[in-house]
């Protein structure tokens, strides 16, 4: 199965979304994000199949993630999912035109994300 990265500042939701990636039998790393480059260094030395990030997060929001990401060599072609609990159209659109390949609300519930992150893996 594949390799995963979940960065949310909020413990609780880190959890909830490892929890079902887990079960279907993933490997799942939850990272804390105490700052980019922090965040930045855990995932190149992970190198996941695919990263899911909050967007707002204190110190270290998604969109800076995913232009690190995306501005890494090593990195850019990693699959980014954005699971997040606001509906900024503007950012949305800053975020999906950097190159994520979904993004899903908190609200969703977590049957969805095994599902969207299966779509990913799996095209």
């Amino acid at each position: 199965m594949a390799k995963i990265v979940v960065v949310d500042d909020s413990r609780m939701a880190r959890n909830l979304a490892c929890a079902p990636l887990e079960e279907a039998g993933h490997e799942v790393h939850g990272i804390e994000p105490t700052s980019l480059f922090d965040v930045l260094q855990c995932i190149q030395a992970l190198r996941p199949d695919l990263v899911i990030t909050d967007c707002q997060m204190p110190r270290c929001n998604g969109e800076s993630l995913v232009r690190a990401i995306r501005a890494d060599l090593n990195l850019n072609q990693t699959p980014i999912m954005l699971l997040t609990a606001h509906r900024d159209e503007d950012r949305m659109k800053r975020i999906t035109m950097l190159g994520i390949s979904g993004c899903l609300f908190k609200g969703e519930g977590m049957l969805e994300l095994a599902r969207s992150v299966a779509a990913i893996l799996n095209p």
